[in-house]
This record gives structure tokens, C-alpha cells and sequence, in this order.
């Protein structure tokens, strides 16, 4: 990790803000952890990437500090909570990754470098562009519409019964997304989706199918 780059943890729980921190200084990573958004300082010049709850109450009041006060940032969003919705809507709303804790160390540490590459670019609402677009290119048309389908929040089952395919065959095209995208979940296959363009929740989750034809 850049050594200009810290993290600074938004956390109001003690307990959480120890774990993280910890979690961060044993993979190498420099953290300053506050207990909310107020806590901060007036500006931050140097790049800064944001750890914060999804559920947190400072979760709006970050978003304003980095457009205002924090010119180079970037924000990774978690939650003790799985979610696709928790997730997508992280990503929507400009972070650079959303990890579940408490989290296996590779993947807080990859959460961490896609931030930082974020702030390296100075581009800390924007997650992985080009590298994404490569990603999703090498899936199949039948893959896309799982992965759509994903996004939506559907199951296995629904996927199943709207594409005509048995729940094992959506199982296998699920693995081959997370194989071609090179992530370990769902909650990262998403981000890779929505950070390419091509991807976008929707109400109808039936409409993917035309959609990603």
C-alpha cells in the first residue's frame, strides 16, 4: 500500500472500531479510526480512503465531507449484515468496494487496493472502469442474464424458473461469473458489474432477459 495513503475508520462502536483496526495494522495498513464524521479534520489535502458502516448514521454526512473536504478520497462501505441490496447500493452510491465483516484478510486488503487505485486516479466515485468492462466482456449471454438476475436480488430458483434452466445449471453459471470476473463472491461480482456500466438494477427483474440478450 501507497504509504501516503491511510485509511481513517467512521465507526461508533469500540468493539468494531478495535477489530477494524487491528484487521488493517496486521496486513501492513496505516488506519486512524473516529468515532464519527465530526471527528475529522477541516480538509484533507493527501489521499484518504473511508471505511465506514452501510448502516452507519455518518454514512450521508461522509459523502458531503469527501466532495467538500476531501478532494482525493475514495470509500469502502461494510456491513455485519450480508446483502446484495447493501451492496449494490454501496457501489451506487460511490464506493469503491463493500466488504462483509467481519472479512477474510485478502479480501480487505483487495477492498483496500481497489480504494486506493481510486484515489491514485483522483477518481474516488468511479470503480475500476476499463478493468470491469474487460471482466464482463468474457462472459456468455446466458452468464449476463444470471448476473442481472443476481443483481436483482433473485434466487437461484426464480433464475431457474425465468431462464427454463435447472437450479444446478444456474449454479454453474453463477461459478463461472465469480471464475471470469477473479472474485470470490457475489458481493464482488457485483461491484465489478455495476462498476462496468453494463449492469443496472431494476425493478423488473424479468426484463433482463431482453435486456441482456
Amino acid at each position: 500500500m501507497d504509504d501516503t495513503t491511510a485509511v481513517y475508520v467512521i465507526e461508533d462502536s469500540v468493539h468494531l472500531r478495535a477489530e477494524i483496526s487491528h484487521n488493517l495494522s496486521a496486513l501492513g495498513i496505516r488506519c486512524v479510526v473516529f468515532n464519527d464524521v465530526s471527528e475529522l479534520p477541516v480538509k484533507i489535502d493527501r489521499p484518504v480512503i473511508f471505511m465506514i458502516r452501510h448502516e452507519s448514521p455518518s454514512r450521508a454526512m461522509i459523502d458531503k465531507y469527501r466532495a467538500d473536504r476531501a478532494p482525493v478520497s475514495a470509500k469502502i462501505e461494510f456491513s455485519c449484515n450480508a446483502g446484495f441490496e447493501k451492496a449494490v447500493a454501496a457501489i451506487r452510491e460511490g464506493a469503491s468496494d463493500f466488504v462483509v465483516w467481519p472479512s477474510e484478510s485478502g479480501l480487505l486488503e483487495l477492498a483496500v487496493k481497489r480504494a486506493e487505485d481510486d484515489c491514485r486516479r483522483n477518481l474516488p466515485a468511479k470503480v475500476m472502469g476499463g478493468r470491469a468492462k474487460e471482466r464482463v466482456a468474457m462472459l456468455t449471454t446466458r452468464e449476463r442474464q444470471v448476473l442481472g438476475a443476481v443483481i436483482n436480488g433473485c434466487t437461484t430458483e426464480r433464475i431457474a424458473t425465468r431462464l427454463a434452466i435447472s437450479p444446478r445449471t444456474v449454479d454453474i453459471h453463477r461459478r463461472n461469473v465469480l471464475s471470469k470476473l477473479n472474485v470470490r463472491n457475489t458481493a464482488q461480482a457485483i461491484v465489478i458489474a455495476l462498476s462496468s456500466g453494463e449492469f443496472q438494477p431494476v425493478n423488473d427483474d424479468f426484463a433482463l432477459e431482453a435486456a441482456y440478450a
